[in-house]
């Protein structure tokens, strides 16, 4: 794996878990706000070897590894790493921006992931405000919606709402996901972009409205 970064424990990258995040390199998305775009597009890699080991170590402390990025779906051998945290006696959550369901469909059902969070950007017809995308990765999103919320895997869709982006949007998403398990929404985190994130009345009412669709919660407010 093309590991580019490593945090030892987290206390708030998988709910009720603490666990190591392991981030790998490379992505199919350019979103402008990133908090990771410094390793996008690294050639500069960790020994996966060390960081299993460090794991290892440490895994009597720890329920868990978040696999993130970049977008961890790009990695051919995602699979295998999967496995060799699952043989330590680890839970196993995965990140993902939802653009390779061939390989979600092949690592779903094989029970290799206990928790899956799957970023929905914007309003399908509004992914071009946040990285550029065309109708056929619009519908390689819907079908990961669908192969993560049927796959009797754990799962979370969550937003960062930009600035760009309004109540509407949020609530256009929410009917997307109608009828799925768990919606969160992000606070926006400018990076010297010269963005202001929305206040926290424009996430207390968007939660409300979204609410009416499927269970919404807020992050970061």
């Amino acid at each position: 794996m093309n590991i580019a970064g490593f945090q030892p424990n987290s206390f708030v990258d998988y709910p009720s878990h603490i666990a190591a995040v392991v981030f790998v390199g490379g992505c199919n998305m350019r979103c402008w706000y990133c908090h990771n775009e410094q390793i996008l597009d690294t050639k500069e890699f960790l020994d996966e070897n060390e960081i299993l080991a460090k794991i290892e170590k440490n895994k009597l402390f720890l329920d868990g590894v978040v696999v993130s990025g970049g977008e961890p779906t790009l990695q051919s051998d995602l699979s295998e790493f999967i496995d060799k945290i699952a043989m330590m006696g680890l839970d196993v959550k995965l990140d993902t921006n939802g653009k390779r369901p061939d390989v979600l469909e092949k690592l779903l059902p094989g029970g290799k992931i206990n928790y899956v969070a799957m970023d929905v950007k914007a309003p399908l017809d509004k992914y071009h405000i946040v990285t550029p995308t065309t109708t056929e990765s619009e519908k390689v999103l819907l079908k990961s919606i669908e192969l993560i919320s049927s796959s009797g895997v754990d799962y979370e869709f969550r937003m960062t709402v930009i600035p760009q982006l309004t109540i509407d949007d949020v609530v256009s998403v929410a009917k997307m996901l109608k009828g799925k398990k768990a919606f969160y929404l992000q606070q926006y985190v400018d990076h010297g972009k010269g963005f202001s994130s929305h206040p926290k009345e424009f996430f207390l009412e968007a939660q409300k409205a979204a609410s009416e669709f499927l269970p919404t919660f807020v992050r970061g407010i």
